[in-house]
């Protein structure tokens, strides 16, 4: 083998090994896990459960930036609870917040402590600041 191809070969071998390991990575998994599909799994697997903290989890997940996770977190309270109370998770920022509020309001009825979930504000939405200014609420 010539110099080169040794050259080659000595810069090809560490590519192909970061490669071959990369798939190896352990990725956290629960619902605030940095996947998305680990934070979806997270909310599936809730439905069966019947711990009142995977309750308030999916509770807190009506709450997402991310439209599939609320899609899967009301389908897995609806299966926990048979519930719904009116919440879609495609519905516009405003009626989402109102419906949310009531799945507080029924946890707090169940006598679940709601404290650490009643105050956190859903990530940064532009949909909430265009509907607000739609909606004549603002200044």
């Amino acid at each position: 083998m010539c110099c080169g191809a040794k050259k080659a070969l000595r810069m090809l071998i560490p590519g192909v090994l970061m490669v071959g390991l990369s798939g190896c990575v352990a990725v956290e998994t629960g619902f605030n896990s940095p996947a998305p599909s680990k934070r979806i799994d997270a909310i599936v697997d809730a439905s069966t459960m019947e711990d009142d903290e995977s309750l308030i989890e999916l509770v807190k997940k009506l709450r997402s930036f991310d439209q599939a996770e609320r899609m899967f977190a009301i389908r897995s309270l609806q299966i926990r609870t048979g519930e719904t109370l009116g919440y879609n998770h495609s519905a516009r920022h405003w009626q989402r917040v109102e419906a949310y509020d009531r799945w507080v309001e029924y946890l707090r009825e169940r006598g679940i402590e709601t404290g650490s979930i009643a105050r956190e504000p859903e990530e940064a939405s532009s949909e909430g600041i265009e509907e607000s200014s739609a909606d004549g609420e603002n200044g």
